[in-house]
C-alpha cells in the first residue's frame, strides 16, 4: 500500500483504487470524534521523509518542532494507534513493531519504537538514615521508570569542532531542549564539552552542560549536568546500581537516570544523567538550595594533575609546602575561592592531622575534623561494590566538603562510578575478598592506614560490612532493582549499539615498561593490573548476568553475589 494525502490528512490507498467506502466510514466517525494531540519524538533518516501517526488505519501527517519533536491532531482512537516514518513518495520507511492503546487526552511525549513510556522499578531500600549535613532538594530530575531526551542543537561547526578536539579541554556555546513525559524546556547558550578523561579515549564520548552561571537557567533545579556514555561498561547499569546504593545508604550523591541523547537532530545514544558537583551543587546537596548559602569548599581528589611538574598524587598525604596542593592533584569545585594555593589551607591542616594522629589522638577530635560516619559508610560501599577507580585503590574520584554548618568538619563522597561490580583495574580475586585488609589501598593509603588503627573505627567498619551485606548488597535484594532497570533499558541499548559513533578510538598514553612504569606504579597499592591484553568481550546480557567468560572481570551479578557470598564466609568463620 502507500498513503495519499487529502486535504491535512492520509488515506490508505490498496492497488492504487481508493476503498471509498471505508473512507466514507472513516469520514462518517472521525466527524463523532474528539480530535487529540498526538507527540511523538523522531528521527527521520532524511529530510525529505515525514512521521505520521495512523489512527485506526488513517494516517495522519505530523509537524516537527524541536527538531525531533512532532505533534498534530487527529481523532481519538478506537481500535489502535501507531507512528510512521514515510518517504517523500508517502511510502513506509519504517513503522513502530506493535501498536499502542487508544488514549482519550493528548499523549505524552513518546518516543518513536518504544511501546512503553514509563516502567515500575523496584527501587533499593532505604537501609540507613541519610547523613546529618544532608539536605537535599526536592526534584524531578531523575524520575524512576522514565527516560526522558536531551537534544543538543547549534551551530553545527561548533559540534564538529568539538569532537574534533577529543582529548582536549575545550567548550562550545550550543543549546539543549530537554523533553520529558510532560515536561519540556529549552536553554540557550549552555557550554557544552567533553566529560571525563580515560573516557575520552572510547568513540562513544561523554559530555557535560552548564547552564549561564548569573541566568536562572536551572533543569529541575540544576545547572551543571553530566551525560555518561557507559563507553567502557556494557551493562549500562554499573553507575545506575552503585548511585543507587550510595543513596540507599544515606550517602551524599548525585542522583542518578537514564536520557536518550540527540545532537543536531541526530541520534547518539543512551546516556547516564548525572549532577556535576561544582557550585551550585552544594547548595542542592546541603542546604536545600538556598540560593544565598555560603558554600565551604569542595575538594576533588583526581589523582594527578595533567603533565605533573611535582609528583605528588591525591592520597592526602601531608605536604609542609601548600603549593603541592595546588599541582593538579586536587580541584577546587566550591567555596570562597578556587585560585589560590591559601584555598587548600583546610585541606593542608587535614592532611597534617591524619599525619600526626596517634594513639593519644581522641575519636571526639577524628569527628572535628572527618564526619566519621560517613567516611565509614563509604569506606564499606568502596569495598562491597567494588570501586576500582576510588580512593583507596587509586587516590581517584572522591570530594571532601568543609561543611560550614559543623565547622568545617569534612564530608566525604565518591563519584564516576563506572569501573565497580565486576569492572576492575585491580586483580579481581583482591576485589571479590571478604577480607576486608585484603581490599586494595586498605592499609596502603595514608587515611584509611591511619583511621582504621583505631579498634573504635574498625569494629563498626566490620559490622557494617556485614550489615550492608546483608540488607542491601545482596542478590535478593539488588537482583529485583537490576531486573526492573534492565527492563525498561533493553530497546534502547540496542539502539545505541547499532548507532555510529561520534568519537574515534584514541591510544591511552602508555608508560615505558621499565623505569617509569616502576615509578608509577610504586605510588598505588598492590594488584593494579599492568596487563589488558586478556580482555574477553561482553555483550549486554553477560555483562549484567555472565558469564562473563573472564579471569579478570565479572558480570554485574555475578560480583554481587560472588560478594556477598564471601564477606558472610569471612564472618562465618
Amino acid at each position: 500500500y502507500i498513503y495519499t494525502f487529502t486535504d491535512n490528512r492520509v488515506i490508505l490507498t490498496f492497488n492504487k483504487i481508493i476503498a471509498i467506502p471505508l473512507l466514507l466510514s472513516a469520514l462518517n466517525v472521525n466527524a463523532q470524534q474528539q480530535n487529540i494531540t498526538y507527540n511523538v519524538i523522531a528521527s527521520p533518516y532524511t529530510s525529505d521523509q515525514s512521521v505520521v501517526v495512523v489512527v485506526d488505519n488513517t494516517v495522519w501527517p505530523l509537524t516537527s518542532t524541536l527538531g525531533i519533536m512532532y505533534q498534530g491532531t487527529a481523532p481519538i482512537a478506537q481500535t489502535e494507534y501507531h507512528y510512521a516514518i514515510l518517504e517523500s513518495n508517502q511510502q513506509v520507511n519504517t513503522t513502530e513493531e506493535f501498536t499502542r492503546s487508544p488514549v482519550s487526552e493528548s499523549t505524552v511525549n513518546e518516543f518513536f519504537n518504544r511501546e512503553k513510556n514509563s516502567y515500575q522499578i523496584n527501587s533499593l531500600p532505604n537501609v540507613m538514615t541519610p547523613l546529618s549535613s544532608i539536605n537535599r532538594i526536592q526534584s524531578d530530575l531523575h524520575i524512576d521508570g522514565q527516560i526522558p531526551t536531551i537534544h543538543i542543537w547549534g551551530n553545527t561547526s561548533a559540534v564538529s569542532f568539538l569532537h574534533e578536539k577529543q582529548l582536549e579541554d575545550v567548550d562550545v556555546e550550543l543549546n539543549f531542549t530537554y523533553i520529558g513525559l510532560q515536561e519540556v524546556q529549552t536553554f540557550e547558550n549552555v557550554k557544552v564539552s567533553l566529560a571525563g578523561r580515560s573516557s575520552r579515549y572510547v568513540p562513544k564520548l561523554s559530555y557535560g552542560l552548564k547552564m549561564k552561571k548569573k541566568s536562572d537557567d536551572n533543569l529541575f533545579g540544576y545547572k551543571n549536568l553530566k551525560l555518561r556514555a557507559f563507553g567502557m561498561d556494557p551493562s549500562y547499569i554499573r553507575e545506575c546500581v552503585s548511585y543507587s546504593t550510595l543513596k540507599a545508604a544515606g550517602l551524599p550523591a548525585s542522583g542518578f537516570s537514564y536520557v536518550r541523547l540527540f545532537i543536531n537532530n541526530k541520534p547518539i545514544g543512551l546516556y547516564g544523567l548525572i549532577e556535576t558537583f561544582q557550585d551550585p551543587w552544594v547548595a542542592s546537596q546541603f542546604a536545600g538550595g538556598d540560593k544565598n548559602y555560603e558554600s565551604g569548599y569542595l575538594y576533588q581528589g583526581v589523582t594527578a594533575g595533567d603533565n605533573p611538574t611535582i609528583p605528588v598524587i591525591s592520597n592526602l598525604d601531608y605536604y609542609t609546602n601548600l603549593s603541592y596542593y595546588n599541582a593538579g592533584e586536587y580541584k577546587i569545585k566550591a567555596g570562597p575561592s578556587r585560585k589560590n594555593d591559601e584555598d587548600y589551607t583546610r585541606l593542608q591542616s587535614f592532611t597534617k592531622f591524619i599525619q600526626d594522629a596517634n594513639a593519644e589522638t581522641t575519636i571526639e577530635e577524628w569527628g572535628q575534623q572527618l564526619d566519621t560516619d560517613g567516611f565509614l559508610r563509604s569506606m564499606a560501599l568502596e569495598n562491597l561494590l567494588g570501586f576500582s577507580d576510588a580512593y583507596m585503590t587509586l587516590s581517584n574520584n572522591f570530594y571532601l566538603y568543609s561543611d560550614p554548618k559543623s565547622s568545617g568538619q569534612l564530608v566525604f563522597f565518591a563519584a564516576d562510578l563506572d569501573t565497580t561490580l565486576g569492572i576492575s583495574l585491580f586483580e579481581i580475586n583482591l576485589m571479590l575478598s571478604g577480607n576486608y585488609t585484603e581490599h586494595p589501598g586498605f592499609t596502603f593509603q595514608p587515611l584509611t592506614k591511619k583511621f582504621f588503627s583505631y579498634d573504635a573505627f574498625t569494629t563498626p567498619y566490620q559490622e557494617l560490612l556485614l550489615n550492608l551485606t546483608n540488607s542491601l548488597v545482596n542478590p535478593t535484594i539488588m537482583n529485583p532493582f537490576i531486573d526492573s532497570v534492565v527492563t525498561m533499558i533493553t530497546q534502547d541499548v540496542k539502539w545505541d549499539n547499532a548507532l555510529p559513533k561520534v568519537g574515534v578510538f584514541q591510544m591511552p598514553p602508555v608508560v615505558n615498561e621499565t623505569t617509569d612504569a616502576a615509578d608509577a606504579f610504586s605510588l598505588f597499592p598492590p594488584g593494579l593490573r599492568m596487563s589488558w591484553t586478556e580482555e574477553v568481550p561482553q555483550t549486554f546480557e553477560s555483562a549484567v548476568t555472565g558469564p562473563s567468560n573472564s579471569t579478570t572481570m565479572e558480570s554485574v551479578k555475578d560480583f554481587i553475589a560472588k560478594k556477598s557470598q564471601a564477606i558472610i564466609a569471612f564472618y562465618n568463620n
